[in-house]
């Protein structure tokens, strides 16, 4: 690995940040270009890049890169509900949501998928996480859940809601019934959808 690259904090690197370590280059961003093709650098997208030895040595940082790949977005969907350990299954693909339009990101390290929410909905229920990389910022599990349930179940009534979330996603009942019937309800209210309101009566009848 190039020597410069090792003082870097984090597994992670922008381009505004490290162009400016490269002044005595006459091309830096060739020089950036032979650093990936060596493979030092793995690049994500145009102007973000992670660093191979990095995470050799310690987890890849999924959440922080999440966050600062495409933005402002927040960890949600499958990802969070998994994070708070409501889902059993392994999950492949890090999903968030986001202020922007929907993209998706396949990269190295594997796909970041991005789902747009209008601002009301975006604006309720985010919370920010610390790990061993740093700060994150990731729904809460009421807001992951409402976010999952308006997008991939929203044309199902309240009893085949619950039947979706207990035995298709394998859910506990009791970790249901934990939920945060306040922030929910809130959740719900911003949402102004039948989807989250079967959610929210749903929860409220366990």
């Amino acid at each position: 690995m190039h020597e410069m690259l090792r003082f870097a904090e984090t597994a992670y690197i922008e381009a505004q940040n490290l162009l400016p370590l490269l002044t005595d280059y006459t091309n830096p961003h060739d020089f950036v270009s032979r650093l990936c093709l060596k493979g030092d650098l793995i690049r994500l997208k145009n102007g973000f890049f992670v660093i191979a030895e990095k995470i050799e040595k310690s987890p890849v940082p999924y959440e922080q890169i999440a966050n600062l790949l495409y933005g402002p977005s927040y960890l949600s969907f499958e990802w969070a509900l998994s994070y708070y350990g409501m889902i059993p299954e392994g999950v492949y693909v890090v999903t968030s949501a986001s202020a922007t339009r929907s993209k998706t990101y396949k990269t190295p390290l594997g796909t970041f998928e991005y789902t747009y929410l209008s601002h009301s909905r975006y604006a309720v229920g985010i919370d920010q996480k610390q790990n061993a990389a740093g700060n994150f910022l990731i729904a809460t599990p009421e807001k992951a859940l409402a976010d999952l349930v308006q997008m991939k179940s929203k044309n199902l009534t309240s009893k085949e809601l619950l039947l979706d979330l207990l035995e298709g996603r394998r859910m506990e009942t009791d970790q249901l019934k934990n939920l945060d019937k306040k922030l929910l309800s809130e959740i719900a209210e911003c949402y102004r959808s039948q989807a989250v309101n079967n959610l929210l009566n749903t929860i409220g009848l366990l």
